[in-house]
């Protein structure tokens, strides 16, 4: 188990670095430049995107990516890498945490599923916030754990100093949507066991003051730079955010979250169907139910809704499918059907899926990825074989790894691919061969982080938000217009239909850039002027 655990770790952080997919946009891109920035004016304290303050995420994870740039340089490893260490930090801390819960192959097996699951592994791949979260949180989860085992209101206090410091980072790097899923989790824990109640709240008054030490001098120090931001970012983006419809992720419905945990376990999905079943005779494990279903709820309520938002929902997940899988060995039927055809479906199939989704959704076609991919099917497909036929759990879970292993190999083969439609990497290399930045860079439907970090530096010196623009197609028209005859305007090619049909007549690109088509606009002036 400890071998596959730490095999499991090693393909998730070296795999999607071997695979160097370029930067995606909308998140990625746009942290990275941020980053970016940040080393080029010499600021850690205000977060910017085109000398303009990006207000709305704390800075944590920003000073991981400036750090990494300074070390590696302006490529995607350095982006890359942070992400990828919060993902593996993530997989140990679950580990951690469902040791702390159930033991120590529990632990292992729960921090496997963790770093298998679909949504932690997707995430882990692209630097964005949500996963520096759940290390943080799951270290507060276990010191608050430790309390209810540990004697004394002197020990609690020392316990609740540690689940602090933990939880201050966690503020750092995405608010305050940490601490309120550990403080659910002591809730869970003391309604469990009541004798631990008195130590678990003086731990919990502990952990709040210290977190907001930790996190106070960097919140005091942007309410310095920018005054009005403590409310900014508390009350309009926190309290507002969650209780009225102000935030642009707002509008989803009361269930969005409910497809979004069933999707995003898989291929781990079917073992949460056992681990209901064991639950009943197991007052630790009702506990771990209640805190992902009070977690779920919690978040099903607020109005602002968004993917990477249900992510501290995952460590419970793991956790709890952990605890289906000795059912699902122990006692092969229905349910040990279910739950391993699920996983073979999505282990065999999903690389593929991505493949044929490419080709649906942008045309591109990849014949001689084929083979490869069937290669990894193969594999995944004997190792689920043998997992079916090496029972019980302790000989099974490491092929059901091994499987894992060789479909995130697949994943891995089709992701620079998708990522060729989701960067702006080739119009930045375009750019960059002028050796000026045109008087306006209008991008169509498309956010534009990753156009800013690939600049080179003399261009991304001439940079503002009034020459690198985002456009929707009706603004497009527009620019044509009124912009100077050496301004571009890039559309991607999927697009290019719709674009085309702004005009009386398709006009002729002056450029292709990768997946951009590149009209300068004297080209679209006289495609008009003409009709």
């Amino acid at each position: 188990m400890r071998r596959a655990f730490a095999a499991v770790a090693l393909l998730l952080v070296l795999a999607p670095l071997v695979a160097n997919a370029p930067l995606f946009d909308p998140d990625e891109g746009l942290h990275a430049a941020i980053a970016q920035e940040m080393v080029a004016r010499r600021d850690m304290v205000t977060p910017t995107f085109l000398g303009e303050p990006f207000l709305d995420k704390p800075i944590l994870f920003f000073w991981t990516e400036a750090a990494s740039l300074r070390v590696f340089g302006d490529r995607e490893l350095a982006i890359r890498l942070p992400p990828l260490l919060f993902g593996l930090l993530g997989m140990l801390s679950v580990a951690w945490l469902g040791r702390g819960l159930f033991g120590g192959r529990a632990g292992l097996t729960a921090g496997i599923i963790y770093g298998t699951m679909i949504l932690p592994l997707g995430v882990s791949q692209v630097a964005v916030h949500d996963i520096g979260l759940v290390p943080f949180m799951c270290g507060g989860c276990w010191y608050l754990l430790a309390v209810t085992r540990a004697a004394g209101l002197g020990r609690a206090v020392t316990l609740g100093f540690a689940a602090g410091l933990l939880l201050g980072l966690s503020i750092l790097t995405k608010g305050l949507v940490g601490c309120v899923f550990a403080t659910i989790f002591a809730g869970c824990l003391a309604m469990r066991q009541r004798s631990a109640i008195r130590d678990l709240a003086a731990a919990l008054v502990v952990a709040g003051i210290v977190a907001i030490l930790v996190a106070a001098p960097w919140y005091w120090a942007m309410e310095q730079a920018h005054p009005g931001y403590l409310h900014y970012y508390f009350v309009e983006r926190h309290l507002q955010g969650y209780l009225t419809a102000t935030q642009r992720h707002a509008g989803r419905p009361w269930w969005y979250y409910v497809p979004i945990v069933i999707g995003g376990a898989l291929p781990w999905t079917g073992y949460l169907l056992a681990a209901a079943a064991a639950a009943r005779r197991d007052s630790l494990r009702l506990a771990v139910w209640a805190w992902f279903a009070i977690g779920l709820v919690f978040l099903s309520v607020g109005e602002s809704k968004l993917v990477t938002y249900a992510l501290p929902l995952f460590p419970a997940v793991a956790i709890l499918a952990e605890t289906g899988t000795p059912l699902v060995f122990s006692r092969p039927g229905s349910m040990a059907i279910l739950a391993m055809g699920l996983q073979a479906i999505v282990l065999i199939a999903l690389p593929s899926a991505g493949l044929l989704a490419l080709q649906w959704k942008y045309g591109a076609h990849h014949p001689a990825l084929w083979l490869p991919l069937a290669v990894m099917a193969s594999i995944s497909a004997y190792a689920l074989w043998r997992a079916w036929r090496t029972r019980p759990t302790e000989h099974s879970v490491p092929w059901l790894a091994t499987a894992t292993m060789a479909s995130l190999v697949g994943m891995m083969i089709v992701l620079p691919r998708a990522a060729d439609w989701m960067t702006s990497r080739d119009l930045a290399a375009a750019l960059n061969t002028r050796g000026t930045l045109p008087p306006r860079v209008s991008v169509i439907d498309e956010r534009i982080g990753s156009l800013v970090f690939y600049l080179s530096p003399s261009l991304r010196a001439e940079a503002s938000s009034e020459r690198l623009v985002e456009v929707t197609f009706a603004e497009a028209v527009m620019r044509t217009r009124v912009d100077p005859d050496e301004a571009i305007i890039a559309v991607r090619r999927n697009q290019l239909e719709r674009f085309n049909r702004l005009f009386p007549r398709p006009p002729q690109p002056d450029a292709q850039a990768g997946t951009f088509t590149v009209f300068r606009t004297v080209t679209l002036k006289e495609t008009l002027q003409r009709h």
